[in-house]
């Protein structure tokens, strides 16, 4: 798993902060300018070439002192911003967790209503060959029935979603 961009940046700005000791280095830089003039006078030829080598040696500037401390606030800043990510992430794994526990007891109520619908359905069914009811109760029975196995299916669907949610807030789902 890739991680976090803010997890990424407190190993950047630490490495930019600990490799300061490079901006008072010392440092060669060589040039190299060929030129050509039209028409030649006497003190420039018409063809020719200038190299140079510079040696730089800084003893003290003190803009460098400043890029320092500006690179110290970014790793502070950085540091905030990965604990402040950590947080939202524990809390998030704990949303989705209470999430996914809660779905799991609607899923596991709205399974026993649909059976006890379904026991109900049976017993109008029952009732109604006796001649102890109508066909009204038995149809309102097979309605809420439906309604039920309906509902189980929606809380099943729920479930899974507040699973996923979970799996994602915890980083283990893409």
């Amino acid at each position: 798993a890739a991680k976090p961009a803010a997890g990424q940046q407190v190993p950047a700005a630490r490495n930019l902060t600990e490799d300061a000791w490079a901006d008072y280095v010392p440092f060669l830089v060589a040039e190299f300018t060929p030129f050509f003039s039209t028409p030649p006078t006497p003190s420039t030829p018409r063809t020719g070439w200038q190299a140079q080598l510079v040696l730089s040696v800084p003893l003290y500037d003190s803009a460098r002192e400043a890029v320092h401390e500006e690179r110290e606030v970014l790793l502070a800043q950085s540091k905030v911003r990965l604990e402040a990510a950590l947080r939202q992430a524990k809390s998030e794994v704990r949303v989705a967790f209470s999430s996914a526990q809660r779905a799991d007891a609607g899923r596991a109520a709205a399974a026993r209503a649909a059976e006890l619908a379904r026991e109900a359905l049976k017993m109008a069914m029952l009732a109604y060959e006796a001649g102890a009811t109508t066909n009204i109760e038995v149809i309102d029975a097979e309605r809420r029935a439906r309604d039920a196995e309906t509902e189980a299916v929606i809380a099943e669907d729920t479930a899974r979603t507040a699973r996923v949610d979970l799996l994602a807030a915890s980083g283990r789902w893409p």
